[in-house]
C-alpha cells in the first residue's frame, strides 16, 4: 500500500497565535510591551500575571501579599470574574484570583491597582486618555465618547466620561524653593448654571505657569487677601502684578509686595478718558491734537527704559502742568503721580512684568470663553481648569 499524504487545506487553521506564557505563568515576566500594550496594560506591575486562555484575561500575583497583615503566607481560594475596559480591546472577562491568608485567615483578591482603580472597571489608560483628549483639545464629552469608540474600541457612557473628569484630583504641589517671587494676579469670570463667578489665579514670572487658583463666590477684599495670603505663604514676596482694580491696591501693600500697575491696562484706561473726554465736550481738531501730543508724553514714561529716564519724562510734564489739556492734567496730577512707584518698579527690577499679559494668554488658552460660560458645578470648573493647566504645564516641559 501507498502511504498517502494528505496537507490539510490552509483555511481551516486557526489564526490565533499563542505564546507560552499563553499556558505557563510563570513564564509572562518575558511579555513584550507590544504585548501588554494591546491590552493598555504597558505599565502593568511586574508581581502581576497576566494569561490568556479560552478568550479570558486570567490575573494573578506571583508574590501574593495579605493587605490586612502583609503576611505573604496563603492558599488559592477560587476565583471570581470581573469585567473590566481596555484601552482598544473594549470589553474583556476577566478572571481574578482569589486568596486566603493563612496568618489571619481574611480573604483578599490579586492587586490590579496598576492596572484599574479599585471598585472601577475602566483601567487606567482608557482614563488617561479622556484626561489627554479632554486637557488637549478641550472637546465635550460626547466628542470624547466618539473618539474613543472610533479609535480605540472603547463604548462607555458619556455619564462615565463625566464622572471621570469630575474625579481627577489636581495637586498642584511646589517644594518651599520653587516659587521665585515675581507674581501675575488676575481673576477670570465664570459662568456656573447662569450665573457669574471669579476664578482667582496666581501666575509665578520665571516658572511661565499659574501655581494656585480658586473658584470664589465673590471678589471681595477679604477674599482676595486670603486668596494670595495662603498662596505665598512661606514663599517669598517680591513683586505682583495687576490690572488697575483699585480693590488690589491695598491688599497687595499689605501683604508686602510691590504692587506693579500692568501697562497695557494702563493706556487703555488713559485712551478710554480721553476718548469719553472728546465725546462728552465736542473737542475740535485742533483740541483733539494737542490731548493727543500729551497723552503721547504720557505713554513715554511707560516705555521708558530706566527710572532715572521716567523721572524725567515725569518732570518735563510737571513743569507744564499749567498748561495740560483738562483730560490730561487729570491724568497726570490724579494717576501718573501719586502712583509713579507703582508704574515703574519694572525699571528698577527687570524680573518684574510690566504687564499681566502673560496670566491673560493663559486664561485664554486653558479657559476660552466658549468653555467658561457652560460650566454647571463649581467642581466641574476646578476639574477642567486643572486638565487645560495640566497640558500647558506639560508643553512647557517639553
Amino acid at each position: 500500500m501507498y502511504n498517502l499524504k494528505i496537507k490539510a487545506p490552509i483555511d481551516i487553521l486557526d489564526e490565533q497565535t499563542y505564546n507560552l506564557c499563553d499556558f505557563v505563568d510563570e513564564f509572562s515576566d518575558f511579555n513584550s510591551d507590544e504585548r501588554n500594550s494591546l491590552f493598555g496594560c504597558k505599565n502593568i506591575s511586574k508581581n502581576l500575571i497576566k494569561t490568556v486562555k479560552n478568550g479570558k484575561l486570567y490575573f494573578k500575583n506571583k508574590i501574593p501579599v495579605c493587605p490586612h497583615c502583609n503576611s505573604k503566607k496563603h492558599t488559592q481560594n477560587g476565583n471570581k470574574e470581573r469585567i473590566l475596559i481596555f484601552l482598544n480591546k473594549g470589553k474583556q472577562i476577566c478572571v481574578i484570583k482569589k486568596y486566603k491568608c493563612k496568618k489571619c485567615g481574611k480573604t483578599y483578591y490579586t492587586d490590579m491597582s496598576s492596572i484599574v482603580d479599585e471598585f472601577n472597571n475602566v483601567t487606567k489608560p482608557v482614563v488617561e486618555k479622556i484626561l489627554h483628549l479632554y486637557s488637549i483639545f478641550g472637546i465635550s464629552i460626547y466628542k470624547i465618547q466618539k473618539e474613543l469608540n472610533e479609535e480605540h474600541n472603547v463604548d462607555i457612557s458619556h455619564q462615565t466620561i463625566e464622572r471621570i473628569l469630575l474625579g481627577f484630583n489636581f495637586n498642584k504641589k511646589h517644594n518651599p524653593w520653587t516659587l521665585s517671587g515675581y507674581y501675575l494676579f488676575d481673576s477670570l469670570w465664570v459662568k456656573i448654571k447662569g450665573r457669574w463667578k471669579y476664578l482667582l489665579a496666581l501666575f509665578d514670572v520665571k516658572m511661565n505657569t499659574i501655581v494656585s487658583f480658586d473658584l470664589v463666590e465673590s471678589e471681595g477684599s477679604k477674599t482676595i487677601y486670603d486668596f494670595i495670603n495662603k498662596s505665598t505663604r512661606n514663599q517669598p514676596k517680591k513683586s505682583i502684578t495687576t490690572d488697575l482694580k483699585k480693590e488690589y491696591r491695598e491688599i497687595i501693600s499689605r501683604l508686602g509686595f510691590k504692587h506693579q500697575f500692568c501697562h497695557f491696562h494702563t493706556k487703555q484706561m488713559i485712551n478710554r478718558n480721553i476718548n469719553d473726554y472728546i465725546k462728552e465736550n465736542n473737542c475740535n481738531e485742533d483740541d483733539i491734537e494737542l490731548i493727543k501730543n500729551y497723552k503721547t508724553c504720557i505713554f513715554e514714561i511707560l516705555n521708558c527704559e530706566s527710572f532715572e529716564e521716567a523721572r524725567r519724562c515725569e518732570y518735563v510734564l510737571f513743569e507744564h502742568r499749567n498748561e495740560l489739556p483738562e483730560v490730561i492734567f487729570g491724568l497726570f496730577m490724579g494717576f501718573i503721580v501719586p502712583y509713579f512707584k507703582s508704574l515703574t518698579y519694572c525699571l528698577e527690577d527687570s524680573n518684574i512684568e510690566r504687564t499681566s499679559n502673560k496670566i491673560e494668554n493663559a486664561f485664554g488658552i486653558i479657559f476660552p470663553k466658549h468653555i467658561k460660560k457652560t460650566m454647571r458645578t463649581f467642581e466641574g470648573v476646578l476639574t477642567r481648569f486643572g486638565l487645560k493647566l495640566r497640558f500647558w504645564d506639560r508643553k512647557l516641559i517639553c
